[in-house]
């Protein structure tokens, strides 16, 4: 499954994507503030719309089974079905409803019990889509800086203006 993911997150890092990463890093770098907020919101866009599962939909047809079976006394009864393309367990009926929707290669994309409502949990993919960005992300920023403070350490120097003062004897 991690290969699987691990190209999955390739594949979604298009030379778009990695030119989008690399120009919000030397952004950020300008003013010394590691992933600041447009950025985050730029990649969990992009993650979201091409890595992530539709947790959404899987939800939404999870919460109308839930919410219809039957809530009797007793022990909890197990519901097992498809939800279109992923699958879901369900536990109803006894202190506290759980659920778990799993997608098609088998991962966990999302938890439920009825005290704390839907929680998503990220896939593989999805981390290594994070971890591949963030690395870019990281060795842009880190090259940006280093010439920021070259520059600094450095400065050009000023031009000659054709008033100078020439101090020789």
């Amino acid at each position: 499954m991690k290969k699987a993911a691990k190209k999955e997150a390739q594949a979604a890092l298009t030379d778009d994507v990695v030119a989008q990463i690399k120009e919000h890093a030397k952004k950020d770098a300008q003013v010394n503030v590691y992933q600041q907020k447009d950025y985050i919101q730029m990649i969990n866009s992009h993650k979201q719309q091409r890595v992530s599962p539709n947790r959404q939909e899987a939800i939404s047809r999870a919460t109308l089974v839930i919410n219809r079976a039957p809530k009797g006394k007793g022990s909890a009864d197990l519901l097992s079905m498809l939800l279109g393309e992923y699958s879901m367990k369900a536990w109803v009926g006894g202190l506290v409803d759980t659920a778990e929707i799993y997608a098609p290669n088998g991962e966990m994309i999302a938890g439920y019990n009825s005290n704390g409502g839907w929680t998503g949990v990220s896939t593989e993919a999805e981390y290594q889509f994070l971890n591949q960005a963030d690395q870019i992300y990281y060795d842009a920023f880190k090259e940006a800086r280093a010439e920021i403070n070259a520059a600094a350490e450095n400065p050009a120097p000023e031009p000659a203006s054709e008033a100078a003062f020439d101090a020789r004897v």
